[in-house]
């Protein structure tokens, strides 16, 4: 789950999110989902195996079963309730996403990593690879409008952000030009046309992985390379 507890966004996506169709179309809570779903399936076959091995006194074995029951035990415990899913869109930063390849369709996203008043600004862009996008077009440098929460783990910046194109959120097309209207008018302020700042990042890192963000100094200039998982950068 995401740290945002040090996090108040500045300007929120608007949306009405569908709770529904987060459950369906959002992949990065989808694939939490999944993985927790999984995780219980796995303990129940541990347990199971773990009372074979005490019946037949087999000590080594049943202790090694019994610890693998404790991991996916921990692992599937917990869920994400309703009002989280609706939260990443409703108390998310509202940030601009472009889509910038069709094949796989990848979007890639910016946002300020600032985390303190009168802190130098970071930027981070966020490579994210996706299955499918439905009510986009689809087609290349189309702009996507995302809701994001950032991870905080001390200091004057938040140490990553994960975006959530408003398209998993809402199928209300009113709401997202809306909100797409907005990131329009934000970008007005920004030193540098972040769009453009998109595309150049899109074309000078074509090898991004999913999960990778590039992060840039006040003047948009390319500074450091790191996974979202990671807590530190390699310097580029």
């Amino acid at each position: 789950m995401v740290d945002y507890s040090q996090f108040e966004a500045s300007t929120k996506s608007g949306i009405q999110p569908d709770v529904s169709r987060i459950k369906t179309h959002d992949e990065i809570i989808g694939a939490v989902l999944r993985q927790r779903k999984s995780s219980k399936i796995i303990c129940a076959a541990c347990i199971c195996g773990l009372a074979v091995f005490l019946y037949l006194k087999l000590w080594i074995g049943a202790g090694i079963v019994g610890l693998l029951a404790l991991f996916f035990l921990w692992r599937g415990t917990g869920k994400i309730s309703e009002d989280y899913m609706k939260e990443v869109y409703e108390e998310g930063l509202l940030v601009p996403g472009m889509i910038v390849k069709t094949q796989p369709l990848t979007i890639l996203a910016i946002a300020n990593l600032t985390a303190q008043d009168g802190a130098e600004t970071i930027n981070g862009c966020y490579n994210l690879v996706v299955k499918e996008l439905d009510g986009a077009r689809k087609e290349l440098y189309e702009k996507v409008p995302c809701s994001c929460f950032f991870r905080y783990e001390g200091g004057s910046h938040h140490s990553a952000f994960q975006p959530h194109p408003l398209y998993w959120g809402t199928a209300n097309g009113q709401e997202i030009a809306a909100a797409l209207r907005q990131t329009e008018e934000d970008n007005k302020e920004n030193a540098r046309d972040e769009w453009e700042v998109l595309k150049e990042i899109a074309e000078k890192f074509p090898d991004l992985k999913n999960g990778e963000i590039i992060l840039l100094n006040k003047d948009y200039v390319p500074f450091g390379r790191k996974d979202y998982l990671d807590s530190d950068y390699k310097p580029l």
